[in-house]
């Protein structure tokens, strides 16, 4: 859904409390090795790092840009320059780290590039198509202590002449280079010959998060934006998987996973409801027909389209519907200080119960906690519910961390299942 992924601001730590789970310095060879090595299936961690300082304007204004929405159109002006950085998918044996960037912000996993392996942060971001990241291409003023990309260090690297990508965000910021083919290792999976995009130039306000490698695009049937067109990871991944598909299982505050060709019945309770994605849709999208607010006394129903976005952190919903959520919160408004909804911090939030008039017998509920973002004062916090500004809604992470969701590329459509949640 998007043509990019997020950037957020970032307290700029010492270079060995920045790097998520503990881990540094970590390589992995992946010379000697088929085209593909595998069983087939695997799994990603999701790790807390704590060194993030969270800023809800930023994670908004990231949102629109990445949707191609300036935040002026919408609050008549620009948030303070903020913007947000992405993270992406882990390389491991069996499993891959995703790690939960200050608490729900981003999730990052390891991911291994290159012969030998070269561990880089990225983010898993079911709303964009491209793999992109830092790597000595980069201009050293742009790095702020990234784990980066070497292709001369690697001896699969191959150059792709006259090939380039180029992302503009609708804030104004930018990223773009060259291409590469490589190896890329996620989990126990390894994919050779690659698209790799090596940025070049970047906008600074894309550098601030000294942890984040780059994006890791896993969007369904959207290209990325290279030119001439290259194969997206998706493309070179689907062939390597037991079942054409993967499962996300976020975390409130706490490790999560990424399931890879495989779903973990451990995972979730209950049954799977099934959600086709919307024809010409070249995101994670489908119809959610049925939300209920806790407190009110009715359903309500319509087709209202979301993508499931793993690269949102919040949850970005039609103008009425989040209207109608913040009605329930005593002291509620949109703030044209924060640019969002803020609430008293001392409110009990309502949670948001949701189902599909096709599977009556299957409804979730988000706890009301998971929507306080942040505090902004001592008083007032940021909503985790916001105006999407599209005529879709972005199910980001706020939601998606409830739930255990299957993105299944064979049959296009989206998993629900309820799972037990920590808090």
């Amino acid at each position: 859904m998007r043509h990019s992924s997020l950037v957020s601001v970032a307290l700029l730590l010492s270079r060995a409390s920045a790097y998520p789970g503990g881990i540094s310095g970590a390589t992995s060879s992946l010379s000697g090795r088929d085209n593909i090595n595998h069983d087939g299936s695997f799994a990603i961690d999701l790790v807390p790092n704590i060194v993030y300082r969270k800023n809800g304007a930023a994670e908004l204004a990231w949102a629109y840009s990445k949707y191609n929405k300036n935040p002026k159109d919408f609050y008549g002006g620009v948030v303070n320059g903020n913007t947000r950085v992405y993270s992406g998918p882990a390389g491991g044996t069996g499993m891959v780290a995703a790690n939960n960037q200050s608490y729900d912000r981003e999730y990052l996993s390891p991911v291994y590039m290159g012969t030998p392996g070269q561990l880089c942060w990225l983010d898993i971001d079911t709303g964009s198509g491209d793999l992109w990241l830092f790597s000595t291409d980069t201009p050293s003023f742009y790095l702020d202590g990234q784990k980066i990309y070497r292709p001369e260090k690697s001896q699969t690297s191959v150059g792709i002449a006259n090939a380039s990508w180029s992302i503009t965000y609708g804030d104004g910021s930018y990223a773009g280079g060259g291409i590469y083919r490589d190896s890329v290792q996620i989990g126990n999976v390894t994919l050779h010959n690659a698209t790799v995009e090596s940025a070049t130039a970047v906008s600074r306000s894309l550098t601030t998060d000294p942890v984040m490698s780059g994006i890791l695009g896993l969007a369904l049937n959207h290209s990325s934006t290279t030119f001439p067109q290259q194969p997206t990871l998706l493309d070179s991944l689907r062939p390597s998987l037991n079942q054409n598909l993967f499962a996300a299982d976020l975390k409130y505050q706490n490790a999560g996973q990424y399931h890879f060709g495989y779903v973990n019945e451990s995972a979730y309770t209950g049954g799977i409801t099934w959600q086709k994605v919307l024809p010409q849709s070249g995101f994670w999208e489908f119809y959610l027909q049925k939300i209920h607010i806790q407190g009110d006394n009715v359903w309500r129903m319509h087709n209202w389209p979301m993508v499931a976005d793993t690269g949102t952190t919040l949850l970005l919903l039609p103008t009425d519907l989040v209207e109608l959520y913040w009605s329930f919160v005593p002291g509620a408004y949109m703030s044209d200080v924060y640019y969002g909804w803020v609430f008293p911090c001392n409110a009990t939030l309502p949670g948001f119960d949701f189902g599909f008039s096709n599977d009556d017998t299957w409804n979730a509920a988000i706890p009301g906690h998971y929507f306080n973002f942040q505090n902004v004062s001592s008083t007032l916090c940021y909503g985790g519910i916001q105006d999407s500004m599209e005529p879709f809604g972005i199910l980001g992470d706020a939601f998606l961390k409830a739930l255990y969701v299957i993105f299944d590329m064979e049959h296009s459509r989206v998993g629900l299942a309820a799972k037990k949640l920590l808090s």
